[in-house]
């Protein structure tokens, strides 16, 4: 097991341990993620360069985070939805709409 580098991390790894069947659940949050971040940002109608500046990330980290790439750190994404102005809840609501419905995305905060 690696070493996790946070306690999201560090559950997300138990989990995935002790339940094999939620493995791939769990692995597949970054293209989820990343239609999040873009429709969010599409929203509030900003550039990827904007964006990066708030969440004080490199433009290629906004660009890798919208493209679904897995290796981005909790820490990351946890900039980048504050700089959305979305918290769990809104990030929660909208993972369970994209179960529902492969329909445009909506991401409003609550």
């Amino acid at each position: 097991m690696r070493k996790a580098k946070n306690l999201l991390d560090m559950t997300t790894s138990m989990l995935k341990e002790g339940h094999p069947e939620l493995k791939a659940s769990l692995e597949g949050l970054s293209p989820v993620y990343a239609r999040i971040i873009f429709s969010r940002r599409m929203e509030l109608g900003i550039s990827q360069q904007q964006l990066s500046r708030k969440a004080h990330t490199g433009l290629k980290t906004i660009s890798r985070a919208e493209g679904g790439f897995d290796n981005l750190s909790t820490e990351t994404y946890d900039k980048i939805f504050n700089a959305l102005d979305l918290d769990v809840q809104d990030i929660a609501q909208a993972m369970i709409q994209l179960k529902k419905s492969k329909d445009e995305l909506s991401v409003t905060t609550g």
